[in-house]
């Protein structure tokens, strides 16, 4: 079967034999009383990553962004109305504690993120979205979104868990830029002010979660919220987060991205040729529609003919979709492969 709904973009695997071993899986402590100065250097090299002063690790993405509205104790938190669900968890979870209002905002919308600022008359806003939309393949606005946030005196919370280790500073290169740094860093820019939140479980295989923002702040998170309910990651998923951002990676990393681009432009051209609509820019989360066709009918096509995709309904698409998950292990006849059974696919169920 050739898989095509796995989110681990850079084909990245931490084999045990690659990590070295560990004395203790856990400490058993809160991660606010202790933890390994190996979550500190990934923290840092994170924040480093991403322009930002300081990073602190957490279990999980939703763990980080609870903590982060928690601490940045907003009277309103201003949600992207299609951001990924855990912003929405997190928002919620301020309503219920703090009694914050809660409220969205138009997908990518700046001119109705200001509109629902200034309606909530809140002082210190926070403002969340995804760094890069899954769903239509774009980048929100954050620059524009922080500048609208900061001018109510408030913070931007980003989400970056899916461009981060995928994307990253450009520099006149094409694809998916250099270094991994994020959606921020591709978009040729970097944060003033603005919180930063990302798992490296799927740009680089490990289910560790690190925050990244203003010193100050990150010093607050170190001690705050859910990392005395949790302890630090297991030493495995640090080993894995440590070699995956450690410098000697640095170039083999480059070239899965490198590869990865050349798989979802393949991709993506033949979809073109069998006349099937790409949604959005160059993304390893490759969705199609066909004119007429089920996309829940096509994933049980291609699974008879050994493929395995996916049918999914983003919040900010007007139809369900057919979706390939891509990674840097793909082949370019893995992708021959995928083209000729949709090919297939496709016409047997226009003459059906």
């Amino acid at each position: 079967m050739l898989d095509l709904t796995s989110s681990l973009f850079l084909g990245l695997h931490h084999g045990s034999d690659e990590l070295g071993g560990w004395a203790t899986l856990t400490t058993g402590r809160a991660a606010a009383l202790d933890e390994p100065d190996l979550a500190r250097r990934v923290a840092a090299r994170v924040a480093a990553s991403q322009g930002a002063a300081a990073g602190v690790v957490h279990r999980s993405a939703l763990h980080a962004l609870v903590d982060v509205v928690d601490v940045l104790a907003p009277s309103a938190v201003v949600v992207d109305a299609h951001a990924y669900p855990l912003a929405g968890l997190a928002a919620g979870s301020a309503a219920a504690r703090r009694g914050a209002t809660v409220r969205t905002f138009a997908h990518h919308d700046v001119g109705d993120a200001r509109r629902v600022l200034t309606a909530t008359g809140a002082r210190r806003p926070v403002l969340v979205t995804d760094g890069w939309c899954v769903g239509c393949n774009r980048p929100a606005p954050l620059a524009e979104l922080e500048r609208v946030v900061l001018a109510h005196g408030g913070t931007l919370v980003v989400d970056d868990t899916q461009a981060y280790g995928v994307l990253g500073h450009r520099s006149g290169h094409g694809g998916f830029g250099l270094d991994g740094g994020g959606t921020w860093r591709w978009s040729g820019g970097r944060p003033v002010s603005a919180v930063q939140v990302v798992s490296l479980a799927k740009g680089l295989g490990t289910p560790v979660a690190v925050t990244t923002g203003p010193r100050p702040l990150v010093e607050q998170l170190t001690t705050h919220g859910t990392r005395w309910h949790s302890s630090a990651p297991t030493s495995a998923d640090l080993l894995a987060a440590e070699r995956a951002t450690a410098p000697r990676l640095r170039d083999e990393l480059a070239g899965r991205r490198r590869r990865l681009w050349r798989v979802v432009q393949a991709l993506r051209d033949g979809l073109r040729r069998l006349g099937l609509r790409v949604a959005g820019l160059p993304f390893p989360l490759v969705h199609v529609r066909a004119p007429s066709v089920d996309p829940v009918r096509l994933v049980h096509g291609l699974g008879a003919l050994g493929i395995r995709g996916l049918a999914l309904a983003p919040a900010c698409r007007a139809a369900p979709t057919l979706t390939f998950a891509l990674r840097a292990d793909l082949t370019d006849g893995d992708v021959r492969t995928v083209l000729a059974a949709l090919r297939e696919v496709l016409a047997r169920e226009v003459a059906a």
